[in-house]
């Protein structure tokens, strides 16, 4: 009986314990298996901490290493006051020797408040924002003989994004904002910064440690992390700071001497379509936008210099063609065209059209084209496209077929008017006229480089196509010299440079009707005529001169073309080909010579400018009397005339 009840109590506990060993595996294939994940992102949030790596953003450079944007390191300060128990007394005092020495303004109303926060356990107190590596490393100084403190006191780095001469340049190279895209980190919201935003934002590295409960030590199932470059690459701009600056500084002041609505200006390389400078102005602070870009005008006679040059490309007129303007009126389509000047009259040359800047004989020339021929040398100088310049948001062209256009379309075209295009536009197509006929792919970045110096890329000059013949060309070139040098541009004259372009002024529109003495006033302009490196395009909105002829593209433009290159010739040693002509061979003649410096044959000035006279004679005793503007048209002596008791020489300019 007994040993039943023990045999009966022995498989009771045989069978209770293996009950408990199946539940307990049950329990442990429930945690172990189905309900894995759980059980693991519980651990990993209790020892898992995530440590995040950001770099600084790329600079962007001028095209000789300025800066125009770049990265300012800087410092939230925080403290944990949850940390501080023992030596909460004298982690006070060390923050009061942190004020007395003014390395941080705080005040008795800051040491009341965290006192307070003391006591309610915050975890999280600011201290001070915005504060520099000078600053911080005063900071760690003081707190070096305490290290205890330093756990509880953390400086968060913060990057600023700084800009060189906001005023001139943030309508070119933009800026960085937060997004709904990017997050907590800004990115390019504008200009180069938006337009060359991968290249130029740093990485982001996300890397996971375990650390023990306490969060003292790293677990050795940690990974380790080889160290990477996370910062953006630097952008180099085809900019010349120094030409940029001319630019703005000359533009801004005709912009507020006329109170004119706008002012735009852009100067770039012919020969490769760089852009050299950019400046806007305008009344609008809040037009965040670049005119030069983002803008389209009808041009007026700064256009006209192209019809020319695709009317010669095509054989329809010749250099020394003729056109009888008549009164200086015609009449088309029962709409009377009128020249801007009553002087224009009778018959001119193809040169003379240019030069008196001809609206009437614009309108014979055009006559020589088919629509559908015009049409087509507009869409060869790229005004039905946009240029492809590497700026964000360039504004495509309001443009229509010939096939649309009205019967006087063709002849209002010629002369810059029912048409628009973009500054940019209109640089391009003009340095095409005067680089030989290529049009160039303009564009604003020269190359973009890693932390390490490593070019990653570079742009490189792109021919779109050959607009004309370089012999066209030349005679356009020429045609643009003497515009300058006697007519409606001779206020862009330079001493000792030959200078070409040509003036525009376009009258405004709204509403379908022009206003009367409402207009854009431009002047388009290259230098040196003989190897053209600059093209310089100025125009200013709604110029307010006090005469109407002081609105004028001739006279409120051009003069500040003439400036720029005035102070580009001087910062850039540019030297016209007669002037250094004329000092070699004039070098060569007093060594052949020397006996000239004593005095013996006058030699021949005519054609030359002051400048120029000042060279020849500058090694000698000879007081020379200059006088009136422009090239020399007499001298006294004449030329071949003895100077052996000569004393003064007179010269005449004209």
């Amino acid at each position: 009986m007994k040993k039943n009840r023990f045999h009966s109590r022995l498989t009771g506990i045989m069978y209770f314990v293996c009950i408990l060993f199946m539940c307990i595996g049950l329990r442990l294939c429930q945690i172990q298996l189905a309900k894995k994940a759980m059980y693991r992102s519980r651990i990993l949030n209790q020892i898992e901490a995530k440590d995040e790596e950001i770099g600084e953003r790329g600079n962007i450079l001028d095209q000789s290493g300025k800066q125009l944007a770049f990265n300012k390191r800087q410092y939230t300060v925080i403290i944990d006051p949850s940390k501080i128990h023992i030596n909460e007394d004298q982690f006070l005092k060390n923050l009061q020797n942190i004020a007395e020495k003014k390395i941080l303004d705080l005040d008795d109303s800051f040491f009341e408040n965290l006192e307070k926060e003391f006591q309610a356990n915050k975890k999280y107190k600011v201290i001070s924002k915005k504060i520099d590596d000078v600053t911080k490393e005063k900071i760690k100084e003081c707190l070096s003989k305490i290290p205890e403190e330093r756990k509880y006191l953390f400086f968060k780095k913060e990057i600023e994004r700084e800009y060189y001469r906001k005023d001139i340049y943030e309508t070119l190279v933009g800026m960085v904002r937060f997004t709904k895209d990017s997050k907590d980190k800004k990115a390019g919201v504008f200009g180069i910064e938006s337009r060359y935003e991968p290249y130029l934002a740093g990485k982001t590295l996300t890397r996971s440690k375990y650390y023990s409960r306490d969060k003292k030590k790293v677990l050795p199932t940690s990974m380790e992390w080889m160290y990477t470059n996370l910062n953006g690459n630097n952008v180099y701009l085809t900019l010349d700071n120094e030409i940029n600056y001319i630019l703005n500084d000359e533009i801004k002041a005709q912009y507020d001497a006329l109170n004119a609505e706008e002012a735009y200006g852009i100067i770039m390389d012919p020969q490769n379509g760089k852009i050299l400078g950019i400046s806007t102005y305008t009344r609008n602070p809040k037009d965040l936008r670049n005119q030069v870009f983002q803008n389209q005008y009808e041009p007026g006679s700064i256009f006209k210099p192209l019809i020319v040059a695709a009317a010669l490309d095509e054989g329809l007129i010749q250099k020394n063609s003729t056109f009888n303007v008549g009164n200086g009126s015609i009449v088309k389509y029962r709409h009377t065209i009128r020249e801007s000047s009553r002087t224009t009259t009778g018959i001119l040359t193809t040169t003379e059209v240019i030069k008196k800047s001809s609206n009437v004989g614009m309108v014979l020339i055009s006559d020589h084209f088919t629509e559908e021929q015009f049409e087509k040398s507009l869409r060869k100088f790229g005004l039905y496209e946009k240029t492809g310049v590497d700026f964000p948001n360039e504004i495509k062209p309001y443009t229509t077929s010939h096939k649309k256009w009205d019967k006087l379309k063709k002849s209002n075209m010629a002369f810059g008017q029912g048409i628009t295009v973009t500054p940019i536009q209109m640089a391009t197509a003009f340095s095409a006229v005067v680089n030989g006929g290529k049009l160039f792919r303009p564009y604003l970045v020269e190359k973009i480089v890693d932390d390490d110096g490593v070019v990653l890329r570079r742009n490189i000059p792109k021919v779109v196509r050959q607009v004309v013949k370089p012999e066209v060309s030349e005679m356009l070139v020429g045609m643009l010299e003497e515009t300058v040098a006697s007519g409606t541009g001779s206020k862009a004259k330079v001493e000792g440079y030959r200078v070409g372009g040509k003036t525009g002024t376009a009258q405004l529109s709204s509403n379908g009707r022009y206003l009367a003495h409402q207009y854009l006033a431009s002047f388009v302009g290259f230098f040196p005529v003989e190897n053209p490196q600059y093209v310089i395009l100025v125009m200013i909105l709604k110029p307010q001169a006090e005469s109407v002829f002081g609105r004028y593209g001739g006279t409120a433009s051009a003069p500040v073309v003439g400036n720029i290159i005035r102070r580009i010739s001087k910062i850039k040693n540019v030297s016209s080909q007669e002037v250094s002509k004329i000092i070699s061979t004039k070098k060569k003649t007093l060594e052949e010579k020397p006996s000239l410096i004593l005095g013996e044959e006058m030699p021949d000035l005519k054609g030359l400018s002051p400048k120029e006279v000042m060279n020849i004679f500058q090694a000698t005793n000879y007081d020379i009397h200059i006088k009136g503007t422009g090239l020399v048209v007499r001298q006294e002596p004449a030329a071949g005339k003895s100077l052996e008791e000569v004393n003064k020489i007179e010269v005449i300019l004209e």
